[in-house]
């Protein structure tokens, strides 16, 4: 059965830094013989979780019914998941984080089985030079992946790329994003 690799985009911006970033990752991926999707959160509507707990009923993910309802088997049919966001304060885009705020129907009993054991890749473009400060958004993804049993299989950061395009000036990243991506066709060690 083929593995596959679901990059969630983060951005608000279309084709910048953190998109080009995941596309060499995906690249990767499909050249390795993974089935690949790539979802750009900016094209979706996806409310801000409430903290109702409605999701914890069996057979409702979810109280809203918006574009993240169909992620929900996205997530459940996929093998890896790429996190893709620029470093905005120190943190996600409110897209990701909203997106990932959503994922609370896969921590309740009936949820867990679909999200726990699978993959995780984080892919993260900022405009500083300071490796620190990409540590809290990094410490904040492996807290929720351990939270909810997944795997952090690798990570890829680009650091000074602010103006859109500034990560074409960093072949190093892009070659490291894409054997990332590569790396996943290979069998576990």
């Amino acid at each position: 059965m083929t593995m596959k690799l679901t990059a969630f985009l983060g951005s608000p911006r279309a084709r910048g830094n953190t998109d080009t970033l995941a596309a060499q990752v995906v690249k990767g991926a499909k050249e390795a013989g993974l089935e690949t999707e790539t979802v750009a959160l900016r094209k979706l509507q996806i409310r801000p979780c409430t903290g109702c707990e409605k999701c914890w009923k069996k057979g409702r993910p979810c109280v809203f019914d918006d574009d993240m309802a169909a992620l929900y088997d996205t997530i459940a049919g996929t093998d890896i998941l790429l996190f893709a966001t620029p470093l905005y304060w120190y943190a996600p885009t409110a897209l990701m984080k909203a997106f990932m705020d959503r994922l609370v129907p896969f921590n309740h009993p009936q949820g867990r089985p679909l999200i726990e054991g699978k993959g995780a890749i984080l892919a993260v473009a900022y405009e500083e030079e300071k490796p620190e400060v990409v540590e809290p958004l990094m410490r904040m993804f492996e807290m929720g992946f351990d939270y909810l049993g997944v795997r952090l299989l690798d990570r890829v950061v680009a650091p000074g790329v602010g103006p859109k395009g500034a990560i074409l000036q960093k072949p190093e990243v892009l070659a490291q994003a894409y054997e990332i991506g590569r790396r996943l066709g290979e069998p576990e060690s």
